[in-house]
């Protein structure tokens, strides 16, 4: 065994017992990965380790918290959803594969005496043929957790009921169900954890900073690659490849593609249009990298230059999106950054004199709602919302990550003129710092100048895009695949269906590739052969 396995084999005994096939990675297999002293990437055994030392503390003495991994859920039949880990159990852990995890404090109440019991279900050859290998050792939930449940002078129990989905959770509420009849025997588990996932260690941020590099980057050549006539599928294709191809997992949600007046619509997922010139195209994407979440929005005229209107609408926000950026730093909350955001929204809303009829007082105090329904932000880590159970009144702090996202969605009805169906938002992920605060999605320019440049640059002569460019399609695919192939088109370049010839004499018809080849540009027909 060489140098470096040897280490990682230290590093095994300190969480789980050796010999244990890891639901992500092995260090040997995964050296590109994992450093030899890491558990997951970018996160150390000894940072797991400390995290539930830091449970520990928090935990009455003889405590027992009680957490289940995520369950499998199936998007039809027997065929599943990519499995992805419920945060709480990750976020103690490090293991991506179902199992209960038992974290005991001691009844000394020293949290480095707690003690770190994972049960996993028995090896089953025959799933892991088809779900690839986990954990091997044999274990299963112990008796002890029926005992301890109906054992009136017990330890305090730590769990909860309301995770859906969770692995094994009908047998753990059935166990449990003693103690939830003994007043004080049983209390959530979720507060505490969310008030420890708030603060981000210097490996979370450094990995919640790639997260959103990544998301900002394939935002910006999304932004570059945009013109009349691309899709706005094309456009969130083109976002996933991105941060696929970077490295991300996943998406952190379904991405948001919404031309014209849908952009007033938060959560508009049909993209199912083509992006015409004069409109804009609002953009919220995100993805997730090794545990962390990313959450970026911009907005830019999809032919390049910002109408009067828009630009009028556009530089609101940003002013506010500045604004309030400029604002952040510890002390503060996510509940003063929004208030400040509807003062400066609602000035300007009076200022484009949207609601003519109503006073500076009137939109200030409820006025503006019709324009801008959502928060200015919200806490982000492991989840999109995450740390759900922390208010926004509390302060923030050092190690905190935010989203800041102010916006302005003016309905398309005739009242509102020129500005009717301009919806607006500016979306960044925010790291708080002692300093203040560190936007970690700058890779996506916010200034219109900046935006204006880049909209479309992809697809100037002589660019060359280090990505994919989204197709330019005026046909939807099943008509156009019903035709015979059409030329060869370049990416980017819109694809015509041509009318085929009239049918040649038996004798003299091509063959299907042969007849592809043909109408191909010479480069094209050489390397088909």
């Amino acid at each position: 065994m060489g140098k470096l396995s040897l280490r990682w084999k230290r590093v095994l005994e300190t969480h789980v017992p050796y010999g244990a096939v890891f639901g992500l990675y092995s260090f040997h297999k995964f050296i590109y990965l994992l450093a030899a002293h890491e558990l997951t990437p970018g996160i150390s055994a000894a940072e797991y380790r400390e995290r539930r030392q830091r449970l520990a503390a928090l935990l009455p003495p003889g405590g027992v918290a009680i957490l289940p991994a995520a369950g499998v859920s199936y998007m039809s039949g027997a065929i599943p959803w990519p499995y992805r880990q419920d945060p709480d159990f990750m976020y103690l852990t490090g293991i991506n594969q179902r199992g209960v995890a038992l974290i005991t404090a001691a009844q000394s109440g020293r949290p480095e005496e707690h003690r770190y019991t994972l049960f996993i279900d028995p090896p089953n050859t025959t799933r892991d043929r088809w779900d690839g290998a986990s954990l091997t050792r044999d274990a299963a939930l112990p008796r002890r957790l029926h005992a301890q449940a109906a054992n009136p002078s017990g330890p305090p129990l730590l769990h909860d009921p309301d995770r859906p989905g969770a692995h094994h959770g009908h047998h753990i509420a059935a166990a449990l169900r003693p103690a939830s009849q003994q007043p004080g025997r049983l209390a959530p588990l979720r507060p505490l954890l969310h008030s420890m996932r708030l603060v981000k260690s210097k490996a979370e941020a450094a990995l919640m900073q790639t997260s959103a590099a990544l998301a900002s980057s394939a935002v910006a050549h999304c932004m570059a690659a945009s013109a009349p006539g691309v899709t706005e599928y094309g456009i969130a294709a083109a976002f996933e490849y991105g941060v696929k191809a970077g490295g991300a997992q996943r998406l952190a949600y379904p991405s948001v593609v919404a031309g014209g007046p849908d952009a007033c619509t938060t959560h508009y997922s049909r993209a199912d249009k083509v992006l015409r010139a004069g409109q804009l195209v609002l953009m919220d994407a995100g993805c997730e990298y090794w545990g962390y979440v990313s959450d970026v929005t911009r907005t830019w005229p999809v032919g390049g230059r910002f109408s009067g209107p828009q630009r009028d609408v556009y530089e609101l926000v940003l002013e506010v999106h500045q604004r309030c950026l400029a604002t952040c730093r510890p002390g503060s909350s996510i509940r003063e950054l929004h208030a400040l955001s509807c003062e400066m929204l609602s000035d300007g809303i009076r200022q484009l004199r949207l609601l003519p009829g109503a006073s500076a007082e009137e939109i200030r105090r409820n006025g503006y709602r019709e324009f801008f329904w959502h928060s200015l932000g919200h806490y982000l880590g492991m989840d999109t919302h995450d740390t759900s159970l922390v208010g926004y009144d509390r302060k923030l702090e050092a190690g905190n990550v935010i989203t800041v996202e102010p916006g302005l969605y003016i309905p398309d009805l005739p009242q509102f003129g020129p500005y009717r169906g301009i919806g607006v938002r500016i979306e960044d992920d925010v790291l708080l710092t002692v300093q203040g605060c560190a936007v970690l999605s700058d890779q996506a320019p916010v200034a219109v100048s900046a935006v204006e440049e880049l909209v479309g640059s992809a697809l100037a002569a002589g660019a060359t895009p280090r990505l994919p460019l989204p197709p330019r399609l005026e046909v939807a695919a099943h008509r156009r695949l019903a035709e015979p192939p059409p030329p060869y088109a370049d990416h980017g370049s819109a694809v015509p269906i041509v009318a085929p010839p009239p049918p040649p004499a038996e004798s003299e018809a091509p063959s299907r590739a042969a007849a592809f080849a043909a109408s191909a540009p010479a480069s094209a027909a050489a390397a088909a052969t």
